[in-house]
This record gives structure tokens, sequence and C-alpha cells, in this order.
């Protein structure tokens, strides 16, 4: 008879409780859906693109030494230009779509064997900052690879 009561008790129990946080989780999600918890519009609706307020590469100048060999990078007012050896360069309008993420679309090139042309664009992810160094992986059309910057 103890037994009964026992299992009836705990039965009880746990009913009680799982039928409360049912309860709680419904709330939760109607009170997310009528709260601006999820935006559905950008702030300004005018543009097409993202404002990035916040990027882990800031404006300046860097070290790019992942191909073997050392190339300058600077960043400044939305762009990114590599400066090569030879007075060689490779300028690129820079976009993040987010504070890790950025498209490079080249806008104009002075440098020799390259597979690619002004329009051509590359994503970068960064995917981890160690110190004073700044690890990324790059995709272009396919290829991919991964580097390092410096700040200097």
């Amino acid at each position: 008879m103890k037994s009964k009561i026992l299992k009836l008790t705990c039965t009880a129990f746990i009913l009680f409780f799982g039928f409360q946080t049912l309860q709680a989780q419904q709330s939760d999600v109607a009170s997310n859906e009528t709260s601006n918890y999820y935006q559905t519009e950008l702030p300004n609706s005018n543009s097409n693109s993202l404002e990035i307020k916040e990027t882990l590469l800031e404006e300046g100048k860097y070290v790019d030494s992942s191909k073997g060999n050392e190339v300058i990078v600077e960043i400044k007012d939305g762009y990114y230009t590599e400066y090569h050896v030879n007075n060689e360069y490779i300028k690129a309008k820079i976009e993040w779509s987010a504070e890790n993420k950025y498209t490079l679309e080249i806008i104009d090139i002075n440098k020799d064997n390259l597979p690619f042309e002004v329009g051509t664009k590359m994503d970068t992810e960064i995917v981890k900052i160690k110190g004073t160094r700044i690890y990324y992986e790059s995709n272009l059309e396919g290829l991919t690879w991964s580097g390092k910057f410096r700040k200097i």
C-alpha cells in the first residue's frame, strides 16, 4: 500500500513540475513574439547593406606573411590595399558582413601574373586572434587558404 501511495505521489509530482515547465516555456515564447527581440527590418531601410561598426581589423597597417613573403596591407576609409615589392599593389573595396567577416572587391591592380582581375570578389573570415596575430581563412572563386596578419 505504501508503495502505491509513493508511486502515485511521485507521478503527481512529476506531472505537476512538467506542466509548470511547459507553461513557463510557452510564456517565454509568447513574450518574445510580442517584443522587438527579433528585428524584421534594418534600421535604415533605404540601404541594401548593413553597416558594421565594430570589426576585428581596425584601420591601419598590417604585415601579411601568409604567402611566403611579407606584404604590407593598409586598411583605410573602406579600402584594403596590398603593397608588394617593385611598386606593385592590389586595391580593393572592403565590405564587412559581420565583425569577423568581410568581402574584398578588387578595384585596381598593378601586379603581374595574377589569376583574377578588377571586379573579382574574395570572402575572408577572421578565425582567431592570438596576441598580435590575426588568423584568417579566405575564399577566392573556390580557392581557399589560411593566413595571418600582424598590426604594425
